[in-house]
């Protein structure tokens, strides 16, 4: 391993989570900002950690997926795991999580394509007990997907944790004036260190 590193020169970041050592490899297939860990997936990371959120056997779905550091750290939580990205991130994605988890977790991670919005929500039931995202909030063009995502994967029982580093104005609107209308959004953690807000968010009722 270490000598494919040297001969690829491909950027690593080593963490520990859940007494684990996790080594993301970063810009496996040069997709861009997809394979980089930013701040937000390290701070989501600590945060499912730290925060003492039971996650044991629970059904989690992760948004935007990338490297796979947020997947990795719910699935040693002891998670069942579903990671998705689109599919040129995906080879990341895939790299990353088997090394990290086999033979570390109880529940082998899945890992599939979802493009927002498209007809691969059909093969996604709203049955997870969590959501979770990354820095998926960022480009405004991006947010009627994301949110027709977000609707379909969220059912009344889900709890949607997002986790954002605020570069725009336009990444306030999402949660003041497009996810709110939808969702109850709580801030529950704000990561002085990354500048990173941490969300959770649950359904609202529908009205009759």
């Amino acid at each position: 391993m270490a000598d494919r590193k040297r001969l690829y020169k491909v950027p690593v970041e080593t963490y520990t989570f859940c007494g684990n050592q996790v080594e993301i490899w970063e810009e496996l297939a040069a997709v861009g900002e997809g394979a980089t860990v930013w701040e937000s997936g390290e701070t989501m990371s600590k945060y499912l950690e730290q925060s003492g959120l039971d996650l044991e056997d629970k059904e989690v779905l992760e948004l935007g997926s990338g490297t796979g550091l947020v997947s990795i750290v719910a699935s040693l939580m002891g998670a069942k795991v579903t990671a998705t990205d689109l599919g040129d991130v995906l080879c990341c994605t895939k790299g990353n999580i088997p090394r990290n988890t086999e033979d570390k977790v109880k529940h082998r991670p899945v890992i599939r394509r979802l493009e927002w919005g498209s007809d691969d929500l059909h093969g996604f039931i709203p049955q997870y007990d969590y959501v979770l995202g990354a820095d998926i909030v960022y480009i405004k063009r991006t947010f009627p997907e994301l949110m027709r995502t977000i609707m379909h994967v969220c059912g009344p029982q889900t709890t949607l944790i997002l986790a954002n580093k605020f570069r725009w104005y336009t990444d306030g609107e999402f949660y003041e004036k497009v996810l709110s209308k939808k969702f109850d959004v709580e801030e529950i953690l704000y990561d002085e260190e990354n500048k990173v807000k941490v969300f959770r968010c649950k359904k609202k009722a529908e009205e009759d």
